[in-house]
This record gives C-alpha cells, structure tokens and sequence, in this order.
C-alpha cells in the first residue's frame, strides 16, 4: 500500500477511555473488550454525539504497552465509573491514513517512523489510531505519531 504520510498540527481532542496497561499480544482482546465498556457507560448519559474510536499508546521500557482505548467526544468527560477523562495529544504528529486490512496496519506505523527520520525530527515514542466508520467493506484507520518540539 502507499502511503503519504505528512507532519501535521494536531489539536487535542477530549476523549472517554478506559485505561490498560498490556503486553503487545494482548493488545487486540484488551481493546475490543475495553471499547465495549466504553460505549456501554456512553450510552447511558448525554455526552453529546460520540466521534470515532480512538486508541493512545504509550510504550514503556519493559515491553508493555500503557493504552487509552475510547472515543473520541465533542466536548470534555466528566468521568463516569472506571471510564475516565482523557485527550489525545497536541502539537506536531506525523500522521498517515491506512485503508487496508486491519492486520496490516503495522505498515502505516512505519511509514510514519520513516517520515520523521526523514524529515529530522524525533518521535516522543506516543502513537494513536483513530477508527473510522466502515464504508464499503473497509474501516480506515487514521495513525498519528506524536513528534518531539523542534528545537530552534
């Protein structure tokens, strides 16, 4: 597949997540199961028009994977239970757009790696999927790479 993934300004979004900390082979069964609570706890208040799913990572040294798995929201949460408040990051992301296989998203995430390395700039190792809505048998996959200031 090919890619034309661009360093962007991104503006932080309010979130409602549940938080998990998983290993990478774990990941799948985490988020589906998390995603489900999500909308559940959604549904049972009036939080405006939910927005797209959205999972936030933050890899840490030991191998495990520190996740904000929830949706994307039009104005701030309050928190309600287990689900809490979250936004995903501003500032300069690499970010790329995937329309393939779901499996083959790893791709996408490379391509936005090899953007920043080719552009200069680091990464701060944070990354996020936006899921969108399924049209015509395929859901694309919106993959933001958060990238470290510039220094001037």
């Amino acid at each position: 597949m090919d890619y034309a993934p661009c360093l962007t300004q991104v503006t932080p979004a309010p979130l409602a997540v549940i938080s998990a900390r998983v290993a990478p082979d774990h990941v799948g069964r985490v988020v589906f199961a998390a995603l489900d609570r999500v909308h559940a706890a959604l549904r049972a208040g009036a939080h405006g028009r939910l927005g797209e799913d959205v999972v936030l990572c933050e890899p840490s040294d030991d191998g495990m994977l520190d996740l904000r798995i929830g949706v994307r929201l039009e104005r701030p949460f309050a928190g309600m239970g287990k689900v809490a408040a979250w936004a995903t990051p501003g500032g300069e992301a690499v970010h790329v757009t995937h329309t393939g296989a779901y499996s083959q998203r790893a791709a996408a995430h490379a391509a936005a790696r090899a953007v920043a390395e080719r552009l200069g700039r680091g990464l701060t190792g944070v990354y996020w999927e936006v899921h969108g809505a399924y049209a015509c048998g395929a859901r694309p996959i919106e993959v933001y790479h958060e990238v470290e200031p510039a220094h001037g």
